[in-house]
């Protein structure tokens, strides 16, 4: 074995971590870290490990270090003045984002603005489409003019992000070369290196990241160098990156934002290397510390990669609040459960834990530094889980009293018990909480949790790892030696490696090797060279995948390559192998439908040291610690109960320990329950093993009933999330696999909704509420059997209209029906006449299917796939999505099987009636404290023919909250008109934002809302009435309702926005286009979802071109490019839209489009605030209204189909939202920013 010394520096926000490794010696240490100049920490750790080891800087072999230094400076934009450049007309790509709120009933679902402001971002005449050809050549002169503005605004970084770059980087590169013709100091990242894939956000997003940090990032590498070779080091300093692999200085330089987190990197990377050194297959890496918890699936010893994370999230762990960054990861779930996370009980009596924390300073109460707040490290030591006098070591000790008043005080006194009750609720849910997290970020990658084996890092790993383990059905759990530092020794154990990826389109069967072969040449000679910079001589292998989905999907599979050039006869074993693995993750393959691949990577990487995970010498402890007696409440007893104390030291192989027991070191307490049996193996890990009575019912004793409801009500939250992922991983149509046009929810017997998934639309979701109550009238809960799938796109029978298709699959435990998981999804066609209001009935509109099984006994019903797939123009992606759908019920089905056998359930009636009351009574105990009476507001709207008035009239009473839509218009001839059900839907979703908006949606939330209309409304119109576009009408509904509450409530609802989204259909092909002759153009019907601005708020402006009430997201212009021929030319923030007042209205957007191929297309309109703009409130102007017309002049009609001539453009100019307040109020800097930024 090589005794070479290696280095690894792991700077954290608070310490850095040292490790030196030489043979089977380890030196450790621990310095704070010097965030003003982490150089100094970085030197100070170096120097300690020098000074313990006695080695001499010129004896290193090598360093690794990882860093947050760039994590930090996005976070805190601390950063360089940054610009961006992009293709002319898609200035906004930025900022608009996905168009959606991360929060659906949260007004302040508002992200950080983007990393470089309007002012800065300037665009460049060009365009390449999605196959790589020139549309339209660079104009360099343009480039040129940008020169004197970027030395005016003092710019330091520039990033460049064209559209679909990726396929074709030629005028990014030119753009470089005309820059530093006259800038050669000024930093340079190209979209096409940083991030060479398609959907223009995510890739400019990472751009502009990597140009933001990437002059900090180049100064402080250099320092390190220069400090190192000044000190005496002549060996290499490798970076960590984000995916686990080692690079170069310069390499790291040229990609910082492939630095950011690579420390939780390190520990995957341990946790990988100890499953293989022990022989564990399948294992599960826990890392838990202060703040947050890291959880990490790893299969095979293999580290698992994802390409996209976010950093800088608004709401630290609310997942879609941050920034996208699109780069090689280590795939891992964070949430907000560490040591020092804050718990407290919310208006249901319900526990919460995190993401909000005590952190070091002033810490948990516990430390006596100040600190008031509950934290988890309270409850452990109130649960007597820790050794008061002992913690790190005897270095901080705490304080049980001031414990034990914080948890009184934040969780006893409103659960009504003591202390101890309260600590016991408070770990129980933090537990199930990382639990949760493990299940739902499993289900994403269609794997599973149970039969691993748990690793744990981190100091407060160990006192939760063997209940998080029994939750998941985890019987072995290792805590590895060395854990407080496991990152930084990972880093000892990662491949000198670089990861390249290229996005290139191709059906499998038109799959060319050589053309491939010739893409994957360059991508080793890239990745080669640049590993070959740390690697030196070493031998480097080449691993390589492709990404392949069904057709029309939006999530692919990793699939590994041959080791070889690829042949013609590769077609087949790539399907296979790719059959194989869909079906692995999802259950199911999809027949008839054609495979493509998008995207395909190659890593280059050199061997891996395997000296650091060296065995330990077994040396008897002369004076071993005597083993000690206290009373410890453990993991699923109610009570307290005499176990065993005993230093790490005292557990051998020779020497094992049965719990219940604490085994203590300075750096963790790990706590053993009983059933559970405790050894050392010979590297120095501690291995729990679990007996069959840990196994039997691990649920059996819960620590009270009160705080087991929670959970299991928590638990059913996490199974319809799982659900709703399952459902987008699968989903062919864009208007679910990108814009997230879905519900998904768990129903008790009775049809009463019992949990919705936090993705998806509040018009699906509340409609979807009512719908299974008529799936349970037409088919009877005795003729349900396992494997039945029910079906319905009926109108009136689900959610509104014939494109969503609503699904119903019944759970059983043996035979016994215990459940209902129903979702819903909008298809992309249904036949008919497209998706427009031209119709008069529903039958000019598609296809019906009424309520009938679409699987009986697992078996597909061939003869409703038949009439489904006669019956569409797309028919792979409708029939795709009804395979979707029922995956995603499966997936939900599974998990609440499981979660009911954990919990000893035989039904959920008990539950039911539990998580219903509760709701309903917590928002009745809203409704109380507000004022009593009646309210009226109307709204006028375009309508289709003739405007359309809505009226309501909202009454607050006792019993709820009522609304009463009556004096509204009749129905319309046309087919706009709305069903009841998505009437209630949109209404009470407005009254929801205002009132009991913490409040989970299910049956007993909604019932005290109670939503009425005149049948043979327009917001009541009955079965045949045409309703195509119901969401036109509906979507305007919280803005009526909001009306109202605004004069119930001063100051509490937003002006009226663009409400409705802008998401036409356009088609083309033989027959479509009403005699226009389409020639031999390719053939299309796809639906974009975009939205105008909302209504400002009363203490903020609006949001631009976001949708709200919709939850949906937009569709990517280079996505809807790539699967349809169109180019958007035009995309970009609608200036002066929004409406003026003291807080702005959102502002809407311009979008231009027209044919790829110069032939004409059919758009169905069904737009609205052209007419009738968005109203501002209390003095705030109107938005400006929406306009649609041909880009020479023509005004188009805002409803119905209507062709677009050949080679001409359509222009949608999308509303703004409404002011809210006095113009003459608008904070003078507000007004600035906007006039900087050409917003007004």
């Amino acid at each position: 074995m090589s005794s070479a010394p290696r280095i690894a520096i792991d700077i954290g926000g608070t310490f850095t971590d040292a490790v030196l490794q030489m043979g089977a010696d380890r030196y450790t240490a621990k310095v704070l870290t010097t965030t003003r100049n982490p150089a100094e920490g970085f030197m100070d750790g170096v120097s300690q490990l020098l000074s313990q080891s006695g080695i001499a800087p010129a004896d290193v072999a090598l360093i690794t270090h990882g860093t947050t230094l760039a994590t930090n400076a996005l976070i805190e934009r601390r950063g360089a003045k940054t610009a961006l450049i992009v293709t002319e007309g898609h200035r906004d790509s930025l900022e608009i984002g996905y168009e959606n709120r991360f929060d659906q009933y949260n007004f302040d679902a508002d992200r950080h603005p983007p990393l470089v402001p309007r002012k800065h971002r300037w665009t460049v005449p060009e365009r390449i489409d999605y196959r790589g050809q020139i549309l339209r050549p660079l104009n360099e002169a343009s480039v040129e003019d940008l020169v004197e503005r970027i030395r005016e605004a003092q710019i330091k970084s520039v990033a460049v992000g064209l559209l679909h770059a990726y396929a074709n980087p030629i005028h990014e590169q030119r753009i470089r070369v005309l820059l530093q013709k006259h800038l050669p100091d000024i930093a340079i990242s190209l979209s096409s290196e940083v991030c060479p894939e398609i959907r223009e956000y995510e890739r400019q997003s990472t751009t502009c990241a990597n140009a933001y940090v990437q002059p900090l990032m180049a100064s402080y590498l250099v320092e390190v160098r220069e400090r190192l070779v000044s000190d005496g080091f002549n060996c290499a300093c490798l970076l960590m990156t984000s995916g686990g692999h080692q690079v170069t200085i310069d390499t790291a330089a040229a990609f910082p934002v492939r630095l950011v987190e690579s420390g939780p990197a390190g520990g995957a990377i341990l946790a990988a290397h100890i499953a293989r050194t022990l022989g564990e297959s399948s294992v599960l890496s826990f890392d838990m510390g202060g703040t947050t918890a890291k959880i990490c699936l790893i299969d095979d010893c293999t580290l698992p990669l994802s390409r996209t994370f976010e950093v800088d999230r608004a709401h630290r762990f609310m997942k879609g609040s941050g920034m996208p960054i699109k780069i090689p990861v280590v795939d891992m779930v964070e949430i907000g459960a560490g040591g020092g996370s804050l718990a407290s009980v919310d208006e249901l009596g319900r526990v919460a834990v995190g993401p909000e924390s005590a952190g070091a300073e002033p810490g948990p109460a516990c430390y006596g530094r100040g600190g008031k707040g509950a934290a988890v490290t309270d409850a452990n030591l109130v649960l007597c889980r820790l050794d008061a006098d002992g913690f790190a070591g005897g270095h901080i000790p705490l304080d049980p009293a001031a414990a034990e008043q914080a948890i009184q005080a934040a969780v006893g006194d409103a659960l009504k018990t003591d202390a101890a009750g309260g600590a016991q609720a408070i770990i129980e849910i933090v537990d199930e909480n990382m639990a949760s997290a493990a299940r739902v970020h499993a289900v994403e990658k269609g794997l599973d949790v149970a039969e691993r084996t748990l690793i744990a890092f981190g100091g407060g790993a160990p006192l939760h790892a063997i209940s998080v383990a029994r939750k998941l059905g985890i019987g072995r759990v290792i805590i590895p030696r060395d854990a407080g530092v496991g990152s930084a020794v990972g880093f000892l154990l990662a491949p000198v490696a670089f990861e390249v990826v290229r996005s290139r389109f191709t059906l499998l069967t038109h799959l060319d090797p050589d053309a491939i072969n010739a893409l994957f040449q360059e991508m080793e000679e890239e990745a080669s060279a640049t590993v070959r910079l740390g690697a030196d001589n070493a031998s480097i292998s080449m691993v390589r995948h492709a990404f392949i989905r069904y057709a029309g999907q939006g999530h692919e599979i990793k699939i590994q390559l041959p080791d070889r050039l690829l042949t013609a006869d590769d077609h087949k074993t790539i399907a296979e192998t790719f059959d194989k693995a869909y079906r692995t993750q999802y259950g199911q393959g999809i027949p008839g439908v054609p495979l493509e691949i998008l995207t395909w990577s190659l890593t280059a990487s050199a061997p891996v040291s395997e000296e650091i995970r060296a065995q330990v010498e077994q040396v008897p402890t002369e004076s071993p610690r005597d083993p000690s007696q206290r009373m410890v409440w453990m993991p699923g007893t109610d009570q307290p109960a005499e176990c065993i104390v005993i230093a790490r030291e005292g557990v051998s192989a020779a020497n094992p320990v049965a719990g219940p027991a604490i085994i203590t070191e300075d750096q963790t307490t790990l706590v053993a329950p009983s059933g559970w049996t405790l050894t050392a193996n010979p590297y120095g890990d501690l291995i729990a093993t679990a007996g069959t009575e840990a196994s039997e019912n691990p649920q059996a004793s819960a620590t009270s009933s009160a705080i087991q409801r929670q959970v299991i009500w928590n638990r059913l939250i996490s199974i319809v999330e799982e659900q709703a992922q399952a459902l987008i991983r699968t989903a062919f149509s864009t208007t679910v696999r990108e814009a997230g046009d879905l519900s998904a929810g768990i129903f008790d017997l009775y049809g009463r909704m019992l949990a919705q998934a936090v993705t998806g639309t509040p018009g699906h979701v509340n409609a979807m509420a009512t719908s299974v109550g008529y799936f349970l009238e037409e088919i009877p809960l005795e003729r349900m059997r396992p494997g039945d799938v029910y079906v319905t796109n009926d109108p009136w029978l689900g959610t509104g209209h014939l494109f969503d298709f609503t699904v119903v699959t019944p759970a059983f435990i043996n035979d016994h029906l215990v459940g209902l998981l129903a979702s819903t999804v909008h298809v992309v066609d249904i036949g008919g006449r497209g998706f427009g209001p031209d119709a008069g009935q529903v039958f000019e509109e598609g296809l019906c299917i009424p309520i009938l099984p679409l699987f009986e006994r697992g078996e597909p019903s061939e003869a409703v796939m038949a009439i489904v797939r006669a019956n569409v123009r797309e028919p792979d992606q409708v029939i795709g999505d009804l395979y979707s759908l029922t995956v995603g019920n499966a997936v939900g089905c599974s998990r609440l099987v499981e979660m009911m056998q954990e919990f000893a359930l035989n039904d959920l009636e008990e539950i039911s009636e539990h998580i219903i009351s509760r709701s309903r009574r917590a928002v009745l105990d809203e409704v109380a404290g507000l004022p009593q009476g009646t309210w009226d507001h109307e709204m006028i709207v375009d309508g289709y023919g003739e405007p359309v008035t809505l009226k309501a009239s909202l009454t607050i009473s006792e019993h709820g909250i009522d609304v009463d839509f009556a004096g509204t218009s009749a129905v319309s001839p046309f087919g706009i008109n709305v069903p009841l059900s998505y009437t209630q839907a949109y209404a009470s979703f407005g009254v929801r934002c205002v009132v009991a908006s913490a409040i989970p949606n299910n049956a007993g939330s909604l019932e005290p809302i109670q939503v009425i209309a005149p049948k043979g409304c327009i917001l009541n119109a009955p079965r045949p009435h045409a309703v195509a576009v119901r969401h036109v009408i509906g979507q305007m509904l919280p803005d009526v309702v909001l009306g109202c509450l605004e004069k119930a409530l001063p100051g509490k609802a937003p002006a009226e926005g663009s409400s409705s989204l802008w998401n036409p259909m356009m088609t083309g092909g033989p027959g479509l286009l009403d005699g226009a002759d389409y020639g031999d153009a390719t053939p299309f019907s796809v639906t974009i979802f975009h939205s105008g601005g909302t209504g400002a708020r009363p203490w903020r402006d609006g949001l631009s071109a976001t949708a709200f009430p919709s939850g949906v997201r937009n569709t990517p212009v280079e996505i809807t490019e790539s699967i349809a021929p169109v180019i958007f030319h035009q995309k970009e923030l609608r200036e002066g839209s929004g409406g003026d007042g003291q807080y702005r209205g959102g502002h809407g957007q311009v979008i231009e489009v027209s044919h790829a191929e110069g032939a004409p297309f059919a758009i169905y309109a069904l737009f609205d605030r052209v007419d009738h703009p968005a109203r501002g409130r209390h003095g705030g102007a109107d938005g400006v209204a929406g306009t649609v017309r041909l880009a020479s002049g023509k005004k188009l009609k805002t409803k119905g189909k209507q062709i677009i001539p050949p080679g001409e453009h359509l222009l949608m100019e999308l509303p703004g939202g409404g002011g809210y307040g006095d113009p003459a109020e608008r904070d003078p800097a507000l007004r600035q920013r906007d006039q900087a930024n050409d917003l007004e």
